[in-house]
């Protein structure tokens, strides 16, 4: 059998005799080793730009570099402009947290769509939500399809899309989302996607096309994956090292 005999990927692998084979892996914590091995060779300038830098001591002393020139723009959004709010329940009180424990729970599901139901009926226009994986975005649709009409009550005031894995699909539904965004007999439609893809990443979702964003859980990495654990540890002992009370230095 040729699949009996490919080997398991992981930091413990099976070869394809059966036995077991260690794999030995570097992995770089300091992303400053490699800024400074630029310093070394004599880099006369290097700029770097981003919308995520902030803060901005806490970001040079982990490129273990001095910016001396810094640039910190504003946001292009006024206060008056935007809210940000936590919803801590649903509307019949069930804790709204999308932890691992949590997110299978029914009526954790339930009040979640539920919630969802109420913030596209006094949202306009366009509604974008937000979760930690594809799984556990397939998971709630499925459960609302299935139980209290959600998904059906959310489509009569909002035209739903999700976020395929396919490239392919994802322009169609794009394409679609925004033609209910533009017809007159909705002017509304509602995109389910994923934190990390493709609709998080690069697209411009200005004006009537997001009027609210809702995010039901973030994706954090495995606590107990063993470059994660190994990355803490290393944070730790930097921030040990460094002077008590350094405003800049980073824990894990």
């Amino acid at each position: 059998d040729k699949k009996a005999g490919k080997a398991k990927t992981g930091l413990w692998s099976t070869s394809a005799a059966g036995k077991q084979s260690r794999v030995l892996s570097y992995w770089c914590f300091s992303p400053g080793r490699a800024m400074v091995e630029l310093v070394r060779h004599g880099v006369h300038s290097l700029i770097m730009t981003s919308g995520t830098l902030s803060p901005l001591d806490s970001f040079s002393a982990e490129m273990h570099i001095r910016f001396d020139v810094q640039l910190q723009n504003p946001h292009v959004i006024h206060g008056d402009q935007i809210f940000v709010g936590v919803l801590g329940t649903g509307p019949s009180g069930k804790c709204l947290r999308s932890t691992f424990d949590r997110r299978s729970d029914p009526e954790y599901k339930s009040d979640l769509g539920n919630a969802l139901v109420n913030i596209a009926r006094v949202v306009p226009n366009g509604l974008l939500v937000f979760f930690p994986s594809y799984p556990v975005m397939t998971e709630c649709v499925e459960h609302w399809k299935e139980n209290y009409n959600i998904w059906e009550r959310i489509n009569k005031m909002k035209p739903c899309f999700t976020e395929p894995r396919n490239k392919a699909d994802f322009a169609v539904a794009m394409d679609g989302f925004y033609e209910k965004i533009r017809d007159e007999n909705y002017h509304a439609a509602a995109f389910f996607a994923v934190c990390r893809g493709k609709v998080s990443e690069g697209l411009d979702f200005a004006d009537y096309n997001g009027r609210a964003v809702v995010i039901t859980g973030l994706p954090f990495p495995p606590r107990f994956d063993p470059k994660v654990k190994l990355k803490m540890e290393y944070m730790e002992e930097c921030c040990r090292k460094r002077k008590k009370g350094d405003p800049d230095a980073l824990s894990g």
